[in-house]
């Protein structure tokens, strides 16, 4: 296999070289589909110290903004073995994986879905009484993150003069950096999960949220009672954090270390904080969203997983009937538009006045003959 594979890389080596050389026409190298092709083979080729030509190992972990420009490092490698990581593909952020449209991402949904194209972010009105209407849409490269495109969404609002006073958003699109910007920046109040520790498991007895922070001090106590050294200004993907560690001592002697911790190798406690705002609206949110009334409130959104469902089912939204991302977007548009077409011929104000069905309307001709 993989001496296949480098056999057509070489042939297609041997074909850039013939394309870029002396005796080409002078317009062939800006032709699109030779770019394309030079695209693939230096994200899929390399030549090693030897000058042999090389297949790129795959990616070792998944794609993420925060990871990119970042040397990759094998499992069991240190820092002195870095010049002996073999050469390997792009992030899918810049992968062409289709030389049919060059602009389509892979991605992915762990345990879900996999895919190759681009995203569609629709926004949509949920008043009672009145058809729900698509608002907003917004089409973006299948790796980008949903939390990218929030504020995006809301200065386009603000700019239609549609800025709506609460959002409500699934998780993927909510974390205390989007609440904090929407609320400060448009005055929108964003209704959502956010989401839990992803290492609560290990810790059963005591989570982030028992603690109790003090700011002015720059310190947290335990709901022990003990309090921690002043924190220390850390990075965490790529963001400024606040790390708290509290002394192995303390934690060793505590009874309920085990709850706390999660471990039984006697090190302390170890929190890591956002900056103050971001952590009361982290805090207050996660204990908001288990009170049966946040969920009530949350409960109007699932008319937006209907729109999905009804764009993609009914509508093909997720076959793309065009090449490129500004071409697509304007299939998202078109069919946002035809949505709330039928969805206001088949708005009946008065309840009582629902339209007939197939069924019904086949009767009353078969009654009428």
């Amino acid at each position: 296999m993989r001496q296949y594979v480098e056999q057509v890389g070489a042939d297609g080596i041997a074909l850039l070289q013939a394309v870029y050389g002396p005796s080409a026409p002078a317009a062939v190298p800006g032709v699109a589909a030779v770019e394309v092709l030079r695209q693939v083979w230096v994200q899929q080729y390399w030549y090693d110290e030897s000058g042999q030509l090389r297949w790129r190992e795959a990616k070792l972990s998944r794609a993420r903004t925060s990871r990119e420009g970042t040397a990759r490092r094998r499992s069991g490698t240190t820092a002195a073995d870095d010049d002996a990581e073999p050469a390997r593909v792009p992030w899918s952020s810049v992968e062409v994986v289709s030389p049919h449209d060059p602009q389509a991402r892979f991605s992915h949904k762990p345990g879900k879905v996999e895919w190759v194209g681009c995203k569609d972010h629709q926004t949509e009105t949920c008043d009672e009484d009145r058809p729900n209407i698509i608002v907003h849409v917004v089409t973006t490269p299948a790796p980008e993150q949903d939390v990218g495109v929030v504020d995006a969404i809301h200065t386009a609002l603000v700019g239609q003069q549609m800025a709506p006073a609460e959002h409500l958003l699934e998780s993927g699109y909510v974390t205390p950096e989007t609440v904090h910007r929407a609320s400060t920046a448009h005055g929108i109040t964003i209704v959502g999960p956010v989401r839990e520790d992803p290492r609560a498991v290990e810790r059963p007895g005591f989570a982030k949220e028992d603690f109790h922070v003090d700011w002015r001090a720059e310190t947290v106590t335990c709901p022990q009672g003990t309090v921690s050294p002043r924190w220390k200004p850390t990075v965490a993907d790529g963001k400024p954090r606040l790390s708290v560690l509290f002394r192995r001592a303390d934690c060793r002697a505590c009874t309920v270390r085990q709850q706390c911790t999660g471990n039984v190798d006697g090190k302390g406690r170890h929190l890591l904080l956002l900056p103050e705002p971001l952590q009361e609206i982290q805090t207050r949110t996660r204990a908001l969203q288990q009170t049966p009334e946040w969920k009530r409130r949350y409960d109007l959104r699932a008319g937006c997983e209907a729109t999905v469902s009804e764009t993609v089912r009914a509508h093909g939204l997720r076959h793309c009937r065009y090449r490129g991302l500004a071409k697509t977007h304007v299939q998202h548009v078109l069919t946002a538009a035809g949505t709330n077409i039928i969805r206001l011929a088949q708005h009946r104000p008065d309840p009582r006045r629902r339209p007939r069905s197939r069924l019904q309307q086949l009767f009353r001709a078969m009654t009428d003959d």
